[in-house]
């Protein structure tokens, strides 16, 4: 490859997150009956170390088990998944730290790594890791 499509990959990853970021806490804080949108349907996610498997089961979670929301992304990086260790599959990692309010709650800083993969032109979450400090 040479260093100007790794620049072309880097810049769509970066735009990728950027968008991404964006419309998933909107759905997360304000819509989130509709955020199994978001996800790839064989999707896993672990919740501060708890695993939870598939779509159906994540949206469930996050329906039944997350007070209302109130996300702050202070920072955001992203970058592709080398075609390799994906079998030319067009992946990104996304990393996001910020401030979530949970309900009346005092806000908690956060970080949740995104593993999102392009499915019929449309940008799924296979993989979601969230961890509040």
């Amino acid at each position: 490859m040479s260093e100007e499509e790794m620049v072309q990959k880097i810049n769509q990853a970066v735009s990728t997150a950027e968008t991404f970021s964006q419309l998933y806490y909107k759905k997360l804080d304000q819509e989130r009956h509709t955020i199994d949108k978001m996800y790839h349907e064989n999707a896993n996610m672990a919740w501060n170390g708890n695993p939870v498997d598939g779509v159906t089961n994540i949206q469930k979670f996050l329906l039944e088990k997350l007070p209302k929301s109130s996300t702050y992304v202070q920072s955001l990086d992203a970058q592709p998944v080398h075609d390799s260790a994906v079998a030319g599959q067009t992946t990104v990692l996304v990393n996001v730290a910020g401030t979530v309010k949970y309900g009346t709650s005092q806000p908690v800083n956060f970080q949740q790594n995104f593993l999102l993969t392009a499915k019929e032109s449309k940008w799924k979450v296979v993989t979601d890791t969230f961890r509040s400090q």
